[in-house]
């Protein structure tokens, strides 16, 4: 991959790798979230605010949530461009947006909420001073909005458990982001997943989850036939929720 920075702007020329692909020759549905996590770390080193220096702060990221939409799937060894941009933060957390398009055409669009936590204290560290003072904010969101997805799954459809091992793993000690969507989807079969015909999927981080903890995925239809998911341990309280229609 080669990257230009432009301020609050991200962009890498991408080949979609083989490794990237599910069974069709496609980019994988977390594939594509573990492309933008990638350009965020990128374009986050370029103002110290990496992984080296936010090792240094002990200090590390997490994101709140994020949906996608997708218009179509690049296939294996296409081309594409990828862009990531941030909007102004508030006191306790930060906007990253993100598409990958084909030329001028858009493949998907993203948003997404992050924070930063303390390894110290595990608490929420205030943004003031984390982007530079130069940086000019002139990329606007998506239009995609966020949704309220209830977090009580009682008398939902089990549909998998999910026990988390050292693989899926991420720096702050738990559960990485992605795995999450990986277990999710894994719950259903291939001939499921092409029966949804997937353009939006939602996730929201609710609680962290640690090697050795069994999740157990519970799945509802909503009225205009979305499916809900969560995530939920032994205790009964969700540690992920997503919509996919």
């Amino acid at each position: 991959m080669t990257g230009e920075k432009i301020g609050c702007r991200y962009r890498e020329n991408v080949k979609i790798l083989p490794s990237m692909c599910d069974g069709k020759s496609r980019l994988s549905i977390p594939a594509a979230f573990d492309l933008f996590q990638n350009m965020a770390t990128l374009h986050a080193d370029n103002f110290d605010i990496g992984p080296e220096g936010m090792n240094r702060r002990n200090y590390f990221w997490i994101i709140s949530k994020t949906a996608m939409h997708f218009y179509r799937m690049p296939v294996m060894m296409d081309d594409v461009i990828a862009k990531t941009w941030i909007q102004p933060a508030d006191r306790a957390k930060c906007e990253r947006d993100f598409a990958l398009f084909s030329g001028d055409d858009p493949l998907l669009v993203c948003r997404s909420i992050w924070a930063v936590m303390s390894h110290d204290t595990g608490r929420l560290v205030p943004m003031a001073g984390l982007y530079p003072d130069h940086l000019e904010f002139s990329e606007p969101a998506p239009e995609i909005e966020f949704s309220k997805i209830k977090k009580d799954f009682t008398g939902a459809e089990a549909i998998g458990e999910y026990t988390i091992r050292s693989i899926d793993m991420d720096l702050g000690g738990h559960m990485n982001n992605v795995n999450y969507i990986r277990a999710m989807l894994g719950c259903f079969s291939t001939a499921e997943i092409e029966d949804m015909d997937i353009h939006d999927i939602e996730v929201q981080y609710i609680s962290q989850s640690y090697e050795g903890e069994t999740l157990t995925f519970m799945s509802r239809r909503t009225e205009s036939r979305a499916y809900e998911i969560g995530a939920i341990k032994k205790d009964g309280k969700a540690a992920f929720l997503a919509k996919i229609s």
